[in-house]
């Protein structure tokens, strides 16, 4: 991007305000609110769990939504998460949302990334529903199980620009 007074000044006058827009608990926040990814994660079997305490450990991540058609396992993954961040409040709020259809947890605006670890027929489907609402994605593997779901999936992140 070429530097012009234009953009300079906008720069400025933006970042001068600022002080006055933002709570002082975000300039004090380890991880500033907008620098921290908000995560769903789809199919919380045996894999999803372990990848979940490994991502609710990172500073700079919230996981806001968990979803799985088995409701003991939907409402253990929702728990492990609200109990995670109860016990450390500046890592996230106890808020976390469950879902028996995936289709709800991507159509929200406010997740960045989704992470896959459903039965692998699935891996495709809940990949390039999450990409087509703009989200990024981490999947298990297997990523597909045909050469033309692999395909779809290609066109799906370059169509989206999602990684």
């Amino acid at each position: 991007m070429k530097t012009t007074r234009r953009n300079f000044l906008k720069t400025v006058s933006a970042l001068s305000a600022a002080p006055f827009i933002l709570p002082s608990s975000v300039w004090g926040a380890e991880t500033k609110p907008s620098a921290r990814i908000t995560m769903g994660f789809i199919g919380m079997g045996k894999q999803n769990m372990g990848l979940l305490g490994n991502f609710l450990n990172q500073g700079d991540l919230q996981v806001v939504a968990v979803c799985d058609v088995d409701s003991t396992r939907r409402s253990a993954a929702q728990q492990r998460v609200n109990e995670s961040y109860t016990a450390k409040p500046e890592r996230g709020s106890a808020d976390c949302a469950a879902y028996n259809d995936f289709r709800e947890l991507v159509a929200r605006k406010d997740i960045d990334a989704v992470c896959v670890a459903t039965p692998d027929h699935w891996h495709a489907i809940n990949t390039i529903a999450a990409l087509e609402s703009g989200k990024d994605v981490y999947c298990e593997k297997p990523l597909t199980h045909e050469i033309h779901e692999s395909i779809a999936v290609m066109k799906a992140v370059k169509k989206n620009k999602r990684v």
